[in-house]
């Protein structure tokens, strides 16, 4: 195969590095569910997104609470995709994802293996929020 038909190699990013633009890095306030009310959102606390710049981040709303392991889309750079594994009520869950910045707001997809899938909504969570510790 010849070298220019390589797309990506992970060994491409240094260490110390960012492996996530800035645009996604921080925390965030989920404040949309696609399909569930409200009340659901916040149901075991504030739901939240929170990317550091390595790519490792946390994701919480209603009774789910997941890990998120993000790439940077080899395609196109406005797009941040994750892999998700955790819980829903105690039962374990996993999936993907993907998500877009614009300004202070998020807007994502998330599909769980072999469910369902749904959108969300986030906005940006206060002022220097862009350099969160490693998660």
């Amino acid at each position: 195969m010849p070298d220019e038909a390589i797309l990506h190699l992970p060994w491409e990013v240094p260490a110390g590095k960012w492996t996530v633009k800035k645009m996604f890095v921080g925390q965030w306030r989920v404040t949309e569910l696609q399909d569930f009310d409200s009340d659901y959102v916040d149901l075991c606390g504030p739901a939240k997104v929170m990317i550091s710049t390595r790519g490792i981040g946390r994701m919480n709303f209603g009774a789910v609470e997941v890990e998120l392991d993000c790439k940077m889309d080899d395609r196109d750079e406005k797009v941040l995709r994750f892999s998700f594994e955790g819980a829903d009520e105690g039962d374990p869950i996993s999936g993907r994802g993907y998500c877009t910045v614009e300004g202070n707001k998020m807007i994502g997809r998330m599909f769980r293996h072999i469910g369902d899938e749904f959108g969300f909504k986030a906005k940006r969570m206060g002022k220097g929020v862009n350099k969160i510790e490693e998660v």
